[in-house]
């Protein structure tokens, strides 16, 4: 099972895929898993401008085209809540410490360029 990371969809939906390498591309058409905390991190950066203006059906109802692309969404829970809490300190993005947490609970990979995953012990593909 893979999760896809706020930059993984935004370079597979937004960038042509670039920097994605072929097994990440692979990956991303295959059972890709999104937390909503990466809905939640996608529609801050939209909301902040920190991304560029996404097409209408994405921003206005970014959960139900994710869906509708065939992903699984998965919902926070308090004792992923808690586990994210007690990850030691490399990354000081709570979205992403939590998005770790609920990748290291389930087993899964994840997709992802940021680096600092990997000191926890999850998986990443890129």
């Amino acid at each position: 099972m893979f999760y896809a990371d706020a930059c993984a969809l935004i370079a597979f939906y937004g960038q042509g895929a670039r920097g994605l390498s072929a097994e990440g591309l692979a990956a991303m058409r295959d059972d890709v898993a999104v937390s909503a905390v990466t809905v939640w991190e996608i529609s801050c950066k939209a909301r902040l401008g920190k991304l560029p203006e996404l097409p209408e059906p994405v921003a206005l109802d970014l959960t139900a085209y994710l869906r509708g692309q065939g992903f699984c969404l998965v919902p926070l829970t308090a004792e992923l809540a808690e586990a994210a809490n007690a990850l030691p300190p490399h990354h000081a993005d709570p979205m992403d410490r939590m998005l770790i947490a609920t990748a290291l609970a389930d087993g899964a990979t994840i997709i992802t360029n940021d680096r600092i995953f990997a000191a926890y012990g999850v998986a990443v593909l890129w």
